[in-house]
């Protein structure tokens, strides 16, 4: 099969570029496949790089579609890789652009990923302004989000034009079933949505020493619920150190709030694959404090992988993997005295977070392994496949 996958941009740094890195690299023995991405950020090492196959750049794939200008130009470049190439199968993952939904659409049956909630929140990530989970369907009541009514409705608008552009997908693949939920309401028929978790490779069990530390690892934005983290730092009973690994606009902060704190709070700045799991392996608990409703929460999973419990904020689909009590606890997002709580119950009985961490890692083997969703990916596009010849 000739596969073709759309990106905006060759990364090792998000859950979206990783989750298709590890796609690509499993599909070269199998298929012919080519990557287009719109730019290349650099931060994908070279060893990596040999194991996904070809790739090309097509500029413009980064467009979020909000401004017309380049848009003409962008579709010609994606249509003439298109045809360049002939797919039989093109699977987009993050492409954002109406124009250019609608032409992959046209170009081959096409599947897409949808990772995240801009196709259908045209603001802040299913949060209200003041940081609380929002459960408003896409509509005018939307608005209340922008500050300028003007950017809102236009917001509003480009966000209803990427839901129109996936009508034309064969298939639309999501990572829980709260984002499945998600696009049930507003409107997808639930027959064209599957739901499909990232596979996450169980590395070798870590060796059984003491963890020194809890880890907040991701993008370093405030919706990740970073202030309540550090609210929670100041509660903690039991002398265990947080680390923070991740790059974004608050890192600066991050690494300044780390040298006031006399050494409760650790900055790691970013960390390559390599890094992270030895961070993960190491850790005492993962924190995964978000405000926003995660689709998955794929740092938690690699957590548990390494019999690392979680501590995660119940938003999202992040309740669907964690069990409350059982691979960790879920805790109301934005709470930070729970968060501390929580993190102290761990550190207070090292023998039974090793009992969550250990049930966690089974919970991973038995659920998300590799060969069987990537059976099951094929099937779907099998099925795209004959819905696009019919």
């Amino acid at each position: 099969m000739r596969l073709m996958h759309l990106h905006e941009r060759l990364s090792a740094r998000g859950g979206a570029d990783r989750h298709l890195l590890s796609l690509l690299k499993h599909q070269q023995l199998r298929h012919q496949t080519l990557l287009a991405v719109g730019f290349d950020d650099d931060s994908l090492p070279a060893e990596e790089r040999e194991a996904i196959g070809p790739w090309v750049r097509v500029k413009g794939l980064a467009r979020r579609g909000l401004r017309r200008r380049g848009e003409q130009a962008a579709c010609r470049r994606l249509s003439k890789a298109i045809a360049d190439f002939a797919p039989d199968l093109i699977h987009i993952h993050n492409l954002m652009d109406p124009a250019l939904l609608e032409l992959a659409a046209a170009g081959a049956p096409t599947v897409m990923t949808v990772q995240d909630h801009r196709l259908f929140c045209p603001g802040r990530g299913k949060l209200t302004p003041d940081g609380h989970p929002c459960a408003e369907p896409l509509g005018q009541a939307c608005l209340a989000c922008f500050d300028q009514p003007d950017y809102g409705r236009r917001m509003l608008e480009l966000t209803r034009s990427r839901l129109a552009a996936l009508e034309g997908m064969a298939q639309v693949l999501v990572l829980s079933r709260y984002m499945a939920g998600e696009l049930d309401q507003v409107g997808m028929q639930p027959e064209r949505v599957a739901v499909l978790p990232p596979p996450v490779d169980l590395p070798p069990a870590p060796p059984e020493s003491e963890r020194g530390y809890h880890l907040l690892a991701g993008r370093l934005v405030g919706r990740k619920g970073l202030a309540q983290a550090l609210e929670a730092v100041k509660m903690l009973k039991h002398p265990v150190p947080l680390r923070i690994a991740g790059d974004g606009p608050l890192a600066g902060e991050l690494a300044q709030d780390a040298t006031a704190s006399g050494g409760r709070l650790l900055f790691e700045g970013w960390a390559d694959r390599a890094r992270m799991s030895r961070l993960l392996s190491g850790a005492l608990s993962l924190w995964l404090p978000s405000l926003w409703a995660e689709p998955w929460g794929i740092v938690g999973l690699e957590a548990l992988a390494q019999g690392t419990p979680v501590v995660g904020a119940d938003v999202g689909g992040v309740a669907e993997w964690l069990g409350d009590g059982e691979r960790g606890y879920l805790v109301p997002p934005g709470d930070a005295v729970a968060l501390a709580q929580a993190a102290d119950t761990l550190a207070a009985d090292p023998t039974e977070a090793r009992r969550m961490g250990q049930t966690g890692r089974r919970w991973v083997a038995a659920h998300l392994q590799r060969e069987d969703l990537m059976e099951r990916l094929g099937e779907i596009y099998l099925q795209a496949i004959d819905r696009g010849a019919a």
